[in-house]
């Protein structure tokens, strides 16, 4: 994929375009590609196309027969124009995903860098080498539009939450730690379901039972990652509860937290490998070992999907009886998650793996992560921007 360093105003204008909220990707274009008409779709573009439900490459035919044509708009200083983009998968080269906008030649020139980014359904167009956001009125307007936009979602979900905040405390829908966030859900109206997927409208919920007085902060679920078996040693959760599980009761199961700051009661512990971009899981008995590891690539790419835009909802728990009830109290709003701090949180502790591994009486074995968690204090740390907390019930 062509890259180059931004420029000092192609920086800022990116930087003014990432406030709005709205995901993009930069196409840096070469005069081969201009005289040619020919843009690859790289991985990030393939993802933005798929995630907006404008295409997917992956389920197209080869061959021009099988081109697909969508609306599109390129953004000016001064206005905005529609024109269409053509996708599709040519016979030769395996069919590499190929891409073009109709009337690129006139809206920008080679070793330009543009941000395609999505709005209202369409591909759009937005040349950061020839604009300057700040000063250009139409650009400034449009961009605080999109910003409208972006955070209409989450206003429609914070005036929800405060609605059922109202209302009083809610009656748990189960049992157990995951309660508070299906009973919430429910409220919302939300399916329950175990799809990776954010939860409302691209917007992730995270609840968390407030801390009874004198209690500790506990931690917060980040996402549930399944380690590269083709890279550890264990190859499956069957393997690591045979050797590190221990029995209670009837049951044989491996119910642990591990963290890169010390080995845990079973003398498993983390390591972080920034130079071989790995997470690896070993025994303190043998350091050089591996029980399993994830690349640090994959980690980053589910805590991006998972965590575009989060609530971080706080509950108090109440007991009438037998029965648990919830009342809503704050929310978190954070957006954007920073690789860099995962992996420095991560390495310090702050950040661990829950390992929830169970033989049932049948033979078959269940692992319901592993599951990444944080610290709920260190939430802050983990994403761009300043979180914004919002009261749920009283004055803000």
């Amino acid at each position: 994929m062509n890259t180059r360093p931004l420029s000092a105003d192609e920086s800022q204008n990116l930087a003014r375009l990432n406030s709005t909220g709205r995901p993009s990707v930069l196409l840096y274009l070469t005069r081969t590609g201009l005289e040619k008409s020919i843009l690859d779709a790289t991985e990030p573009m393939r993802k933005l196309l798929v995630g907006a439900k404008i295409h997917d490459f992956s389920r197209q035919e080869q061959g021009p027969e099988h081109k697909v044509v969508k609306d599109a708009c390129f953004v000016h200083p001064d206005s905005s124009d529609e024109t269409k983009v053509s996708l599709y998968r040519p016979k030769t080269k395996d069919g590499d995903p190929r891409f073009w906008f109709a009337g690129l030649p006139g809206y920008a020139r080679p070793d330009d860098v543009l941000a395609v980014f999505v709005k209202d359904g369409m591909l759009h167009l937005l040349n950061l080498s020839q604009q300057r956001l700040a000063a250009d009125d139409f650009s400034r307007f449009f961009l605080e539009g999109l910003e409208r936009e972006s955070r209409r979602e989450a206003n429609e979900l914070l005036e929800k939450l405060r609605a059922i905040a109202r209302r009083g405390a809610i009656r748990a829908v189960c049992e157990g730690d995951t309660a508070i966030g299906r009973s919430i859900e429910t409220a919302l109206g939300i399916q329950i379901n175990s799809s990776r997927n954010p939860d409302y409208h691209g917007i992730e919920l995270k609840s968390g039972r407030s801390p009874r007085m004198g209690g500790q902060e506990n931690r917060a679920n980040l996402f549930a990652c399944v380690a590269d078996w083709s890279l550890s040693t264990c190859k499956g959760s069957r393997e690591i509860l045979e050797k590190y599980g221990y029995r209670r009761g009837s049951d044989f199961k491996l119910y642990c937290t591990v963290s890169c700051s010390r080995a845990n009661s079973q003398g498993l512990q983390l390591k972080l490998e920034e130079v071989r971009q790995l997470l690896r899981e070993f025994h303190r008995d043998n350091p050089r070992g591996d029980v399993c590891i994830w690349p640090l690539p994959l980690l980053h790419e589910r805590l991006s999907e998972k965590h575009k835009e989060t609530f971080w909802i706080q509950a108090r728990s109440l007991m009438r009886g037998r029965t648990e009830y919830f009342e809503l109290q704050s929310v978190v709003h954070t957006t954007r998650p920073s690789h860099t701090q995962f992996d420095r949180l991560l390495d310090a502790g702050n950040i661990t793996v829950d390992h929830l591994i169970k033989k049932k009486s049948s033979g078959s074995v269940v692992e319901k992560g592993p599951l990444f968690k944080i610290e709920k204090n260190r939430i802050a740390e983990l994403f761009y921007g300043l979180p914004r907390k919002h009261a749920l019930t009283g004055e803000n």
